[in-house]
């Protein structure tokens, strides 16, 4: 039998959590999740914080799939902090968007941020989303062309697949190395409109769990091998209000998760 996928709760499951990561991380834990996302919110976030969540993740043994989110642009962002941060607490991945107006100045920052975070084995990888500057995986790959580490990477989240007009044809025609994991989600085929607030409020909001929308979520299993973990970013109003509990938030969408999933090997 083959490998079976790591799945891990994305940090926005709760952004109720936002500034309590080390709760999020025992809500994971408690739920039953082998991994999980921290976010790291730089007005909140100290020392005190990288060594509590340190401790939370070696007491409860979850894995640590990624930290989010880095904001580059031209006003600066958090990136040292949070590498720092996700160094000692042994995240395998980092997020990030871009808010520069060209791909070169987006790589630019992005091959600084590999480096610094490259001495702890840890991804830096850019989303694309059609709100920011990287509008589409061809943008991604653009801008990773022009990064000279090699622990670059591409997040490929499934709405931003669809709302981007990005093709599974085009996933599959990347060498499979530039995607270190995945976001696993779904949603309605169409958002509920095309404006930048519209489609922020379908990713914060409107997304559905896996097999709950009208997306081809079981496809899109198959275009990574198991070893590529995934993130499973339900940012969902309806899940939230639902399950007010974190921990039944959490076991809720864990058990339907699972039950979604068809590529198992």
């Amino acid at each position: 039998m083959g490998k079976q996928r790591l799945i891990s709760i994305a940090a926005g499951v709760s952004p109720e959590l936002e500034n309590d990561p080390c709760t999020f991380v025992e809500v994971a834990a408690k739920a039953g999740w082998e991994g999980t996302g921290v976010w790291f919110d730089p007005s909140t976030w100290t020392d005190r914080t990288t060594s509590d969540v340190r401790k939370r993740v070696d007491d409860t043994g979850l894995t640590v799939v990624d930290m989010e989110v880095i904001r580059m642009g031209p006003k600066g962002d958090c990136g040292e902090r949070l590498i720092e941060a996700a160094s000692v607490i042994g995240a395998r991945n980092i997020l990030t968007i871009s808010n520069f107006d060209s791909i070169e100045a987006t790589a630019e920052r992005l091959n600084e941020l590999c480096e610094l975070a490259r001495p702890s084995n840890i991804r830096v990888c850019i989303e694309f989303m059609k709100f920011t500057s990287v509008r589409s995986l061809a943008d991604a790959l653009m801008v990773i062309e022009l990064v000279e580490q090699d622990n670059v990477g591409i997040l490929v989240d499934l709405i931003h697949v669809f709302r981007s007009g990005t093709s599974y044809e085009e996933i599959r025609s990347v060498d499979s190395s530039v995607f270190p994991y995945a976001q696993w989600c779904d949603a309605p085929l169409e958002p509920i409109g095309w404006s930048t607030k519209e489609l922020i409020r379908d990713a914060v909001d409107d997304r559905e769990i896996p097999g709950s929308g009208a997306l081809p979520v079981a496809e899109f299993e198959t275009l990574f091998t198991t070893s590529v973990p995934f993130s499973i970013e339900v940012r969902s109003k309806k899940l939230r209000d639902g399950f007010p509990d974190f921990v039944d938030r959490a076991t809720h969408l864990l058990s339907e998760t699972k039950a979604a999933i068809t590529v198992t090997c």
